[in-house]
């Protein structure tokens, strides 16, 4: 790419984090193999208590289960401060009454390409080629795409509750739009490929 245009193009990419997500919060689910949630680091605070955005996505991975819309759970995170954002999201997902055996972990993720890459990994090794992806409605539109670079993966999305305060809002956005940016610089959904 002609460095001319890279602001041109962060300009474009940075617009793609700030539209209204109503697209990917408002999705008509159907039945899917699998619901993905997407961990957020620190997974405890100092007093041992789950993040807020990482028990909002728990929350409504358990309510898609309880639905019916998948018969398993995959939660997906590494330990990035505060125990592994996967682990603690399964002890929260237990505690809303899932069983442990229909919940899967993976914890190697540090970042949304990861958890791309690891997830779809573990969908192989289970046959699965549909998932329900559930996080906060500005990162969905990352997360499907960084997911489906996958071939034959189906990915629909379901955003959690976020919370008024406008404060959180802008932080996530600021956070999806130098996301966005940064992967001018690298090729995100060549790394976002699992293993064949």
């Amino acid at each position: 790419m002609k460095k001319k245009n890279l602001p041109v193009v962060a300009l474009l990419l940075m617009l793609c984090a700030l539209i209204p997500q109503a697209a990917f919060s408002a999705e008509k689910l159907k039945p899917a193999e699998v619901i993905i949630g997407l961990g957020a680091g620190p997974a405890r605070d100092k007093k041992g208590r789950p993040n807020s955005e990482l028990e909002r996505r728990v929350v409504k991975a358990v309510e898609l289960y309880q639905e019916g819309l998948a018969p398993e759970l995959l939660f997906t995170g590494s330990d990035t401060g505060g125990g592994c954002e996967a682990e603690v999201m399964k002890e929260e997902a237990v505690k809303m009454g899932v069983p442990a055996e229909k919940i899967f972990v993976e914890t190697r993720a540090v970042d949304t390409i990861t958890n791309a890459r690891y997830s779809v990994q573990l969908m192989k090794e289970h046959g699965w080629k549909s998932a329900i992806l559930v996080s906060n409605p500005y990162h969905l539109q990352r997360g499907k795409w960084l997911f489906e670079a996958n071939p034959g993966i189906e990915i629909q999305t379901a955003a959690c509750a976020t919370p008024e305060d406008p404060l959180y809002h802008l932080v996530v956005i600021t956070h999806e739009a130098f996301a966005w940016t940064g992967y001018l610089f690298e090729d995100p959904r060549k790394n976002a490929l699992a293993a064949p």
